[in-house]
């Protein structure tokens, strides 16, 4: 499942105060359950706030999940996002939070509408989310993303029960105990770096259609109406939702087709449609 090759280039030497979000300070620890003015935005899930420096946040909030023996958990959305808001207030959630508050700490990251965060997740070794929002479980000893695999899950987070996600952060809650997948066959390395390079075309690609979609989104949800195409939101997110599922199959084939003693092996890629706006 834990797909962990993915390096850490953050450098931790940054200034830890520096450009720290208002949802960490809002957040920091001992203060979140007594300070009542943090409460309605917790409870809402809104908590996806700008800040200045976004890359500066995470590599003090990784410095402080060292330092505490904990996770971080690099949580990626907008408040526009009714998914991004479920999986933020219920990480506050009892009995969630319970494992949270001891096993992690949290950087809510704002995506704006689609325009921000790729500073953010390409600091992690990751090209690009594919979903509001994005959960990317960071071990602060190793600087490893753990979840790369399934990462995506959570974009349907107001659907996922408390249940599933009470299996899913303890399956992930012990820092520095991440197993290192070997990747050591030439081969298998060669496969795995021609899917990333597919990966990192997709990226590119899904980044020109945020392009696309941002300002309408944001014109929607500032009032109007007429401004928003369903049809232009359900193309990407189609895209979006596919690429990450054939990303998987192809990695898994390589591993078993290596596995298994295949040699000079060819992975058959899928070709995806243009878009609507890449036609005209």
């Amino acid at each position: 499942m834990r797909n962990i090759k993915y390096a850490f280039h953050v450098l931790l030497s940054l200034t830890l105060g520096a450009g720290l979000s208002i949802a960490s300070a809002v957040l920091a620890k001992d203060s979140t359950a007594k300070d009542e003015t943090a409460m309605p935005a917790i409870q809402s899930g809104n908590l996806y706030l700008s800040s200045i420096d976004p890359v500066a946040d995470l590599a003090a909030k990784l410095e402080s999940a060292r330092q505490s023996h904990k996770r971080l958990l690099v949580v990626m959305g907008g408040n526009w996002c009714h998914d991004s808001r479920a999986l933020a207030s219920r990480l506050f959630s009892e009995p969630l939070s319970a494992t949270i508050n001891q096993h992690y700490e949290i950087l809510f990251v704002d995506v704006g509408y689609l325009e921000k965060g790729r500073d953010v997740i390409t600091s992690l070794g990751i090209p690009v989310y594919y979903a509001t929002p994005t959960l990317l479980i960071v071990d602060p000893v190793s600087g490893l993303v753990v979840n790369a695999q399934d990462r995506h899950q959570w974009a349907e987070a107001a659907s996922i029960s408390m249940e599933d996600s009470l299996a899913y952060f303890r399956q992930y809650q012990d820092a520095g105990q991440t197993a290192i997948e070997d990747n050591s066959d030439a081969q298998l390395q060669e496969l795995l770096a021609e899917i990333d390079a597919f990966e990192a075309t997709q990226a590119e690609r899904l980044y020109q259609a945020y392009a696309v979609l941002g300002p309408m989104l944001k014109a929607y949800k500032e009032g109007d109406k007429e401004a928003f195409s369903e049809d232009l939101w359900d193309e990407v997110r189609e895209y979006r939702y596919k690429v990450p599922g054939d990303l998987g199959v192809l990695r898994a084939e390589a591993r078993e087709r290596v596995a298994a003693g295949d040699t000079g092996i060819r992975l058959d890629y899928p070709v995806y449609p243009a878009f609507s706006w890449e036609k005209k």
